[in-house]
């Protein structure tokens, strides 16, 4: 569960997106953070694994690609 939403000062919403892996934070140059859709779409083009829901399970990039990082994952037997 790594989305949140924060109150503005002006009456808006803005989103934050954090990975659950490694919790680094989804960042972009636009106004994609007024919108949770439009974060997560961005995100997604990024190559984050992203639930459509701030209570899901989001994944940045390298933990998408490197299971090893994801908190609890268990070691893969490779055969010799």
């Amino acid at each position: 569960m790594s989305g949140a939403c924060h109150d503005r000062l002006d009456g808006g919403i803005e989103y934050e997106l954090s990975c659950d892996g490694c919790g680094a934070l989804f960042r972009c140059g636009d106004d994609s953070y007024f919108s949770w859709p439009v974060l997560c779409s961005a995100a997604e083009a990024e190559g984050w694994g992203v639930a459509p829901d701030l209570g899901g399970e989001h994944r940045c990039g390298e933990c998408v690609i490197s299971p090893e990082r994801r908190p609890g994952a268990q070691d893969r037997l490779v055969p010799a």
